[in-house]
């Protein structure tokens, strides 16, 4: 599932502002996944996949987070 169909469903269920919290969240939590040393997210194949979506989902935080109608 890509992280936009996550955060849509998110938004869907909790509203903008907990998918927008969430999405932040999430963020830090992987990019600390990756960097700490003897967590599997910084192996191959996990390193690329959470990589993947944290651009994913810090792009979705420079444009999604703020295109949505009031």
């Amino acid at each position: 599932m890509s992280e936009h169909a996550r955060i849509e469903f998110l938004i869907e269920r909790d509203g903008l502002p907990l998918a927008t919290e969430w999405v932040r969240r999430t963020m830090h939590i992987y990019r600390r996944a990756v960097l700490a040393k003897g967590h599997f997210a910084r192996s191959h194949p996990y390193r690329h996949r959470y990589i993947i979506a944290y651009l994913e989902f810090k792009r979705w935080l420079l444009t999604g987070s703020t295109t949505r109608p009031a």
